[in-house]
């Protein structure tokens, strides 16, 4: 348990900054935008996944992984769930925007309130089940306007990647002695070995190259691993809380350097997940900070 401060600030800092990290995932994926999706995929994937197994090689010297680098029974089940969801979020962002993405990744603790439910009868709040009605109506005001104009496949990976990472989530809570850094990181790996075989093996310039290997680095690994530190510092309510700019940067990084514009749905549906995540986290982040403890890390 943490306390004082510093510590606090500490955290609030790591999860910030894991934020805009991974808010620049569809900064990344437009600058190479010119590489087919199968390509893009086992490029970020590769890398990311080789630096994440780095860090899970590091926890598991230090003895924080076990004698079993961090598996268990049901780790198959969540490397496969781990690189089909990485395998979707880059699908997402080539056939659809980014704030589309971004909007209905918020989603995800809505998804995996359900999910908890199904798979382990966990029942839930009014507030939350009240929250996630309006989310999902933002969802689906979004979804709506995109009938007819080819983003809705995307829209489809990017729900189907945040159910996936809402399952891996429910999984680990109902197994907490598993490591989700060895499973990304397995995910990944795998991932990048599918793609592979269905990529065309384009020439990759050096540019591409640097950028696929900063694009797997900084939204696969680093933003990862600083979340999962700085989020032992604060509570969770917190850092769901920061993590939520994530909806906000995203869409902003790829206005301001390519013009990407979200559109006006796409604005009012955001508006109405965001606001239903605020909504939903307020009493949390109140009696958080009447009491701070720690409440175990972010997934």
């Amino acid at each position: 348990m943490f306390g004082g401060i510093s510590a606090r600030r500490r955290g609030l800092i790591l999860v910030f900054i894991a934020t805009i990290l991974w808010s620049s995932a569809g900064f990344f994926a437009r600058l190479v935008d010119h590489l087919d999706a199968w390509t893009m995929l086992c490029g970020r994937a590769f890398f990311g996944g080789m630096f994440m197994l780095a860090a899970a090689v590091f926890e598991w010297r230090r003895g924080a992984l076990g004698p079993h680098f961090g598996l268990g029974p049901l780790a198959p089940l969540l490397i496969a769930t781990s690189a089909i969801a990485v395998s979707a979020y880059v699908a997402a962002l080539k056939t659809t925007t980014v704030a589309e993405v971004m909007v209905i990744y918020a989603t995800l603790p809505f998804v995996a309130a359900g999910l908890a439910f199904l798979v382990g009868g966990e029942r839930t709040t009014r507030r939350t089940l009240i929250a996630a009605g309006i989310g999902f109506a933002g969802v689906l005001t979004m979804v709506a306007s995109a009938v007819g104009t080819g983003r809705l496949i995307g829209e489809i990976f990017s729900f189907g990647m945040t159910v996936g990472f809402a399952l891996m989530i429910v999984l680990q809570r109902r197994h907490p002695g598993m490591s989700m850094t060895s499973i990304n990181a397995f995910g990944a790996l795998a991932a990048a070995g599918v793609s592979f075989n269905f990529s065309p093996h384009p020439a990759l310039t050096p540019f591409d190259l640097i950028v696929l290997a900063i694009f797997g680095l900084m939204t696969v690994c680093v933003a990862f691993c600083l979340f999962m530190e700085g989020a032992k510092h604060i509570p969770a309510a917190e850092a769901g809380l920061i993590s939520m700019l994530d909806v906000v940067l995203g869409p902003l990084w790829v206005l301001l350097a390519f013009g990407e514009k979200p559109g006006p749905m796409a604005i009012v549906g955001g508006a109405l997940v965001i606001g239903a995540l605020i909504w939903r986290l307020a009493p949390d982040i109140g009696s958080a900070r009447n009491g701070f403890a720690v409440r175990g890390n972010q997934p």
